[in-house]
């Protein structure tokens, strides 16, 4: 089981080093990306390449990842 959103938070997290694609992925996808469900997935999705990077895999998403984090916990503050 998975946090409503996800499928949707993890194509727009592996878009991130394309921005005019990540950008088209929020438009369309904007329904489960948006608000607190949406926070969610993206922040859980966030944790998993985050630790999948720290193994090696796409490491170049890290920088990317944490602004996605800083942009989800800064929306509740």
């Amino acid at each position: 089981m998975a946090p409503r959103g996800y499928d949707a938070a993890m194509i727009f997290a592996y878009a991130q080093l394309v921005p005019g694609t990540a950008a088209r992925i929020r438009r369309e996808l904007s329904t489960f990306l948006d608000g607190a469900a949406g926070r969610a997935a993206l922040l859980v999705v966030c944790a998993e390449l985050l630790q999948s990077a720290s193994r090696g895999d796409h490491p170049e998403l890290t920088p990317k990842l944490r602004v996605l984090v800083d942009e989800c916990t800064q929306a509740v503050r």
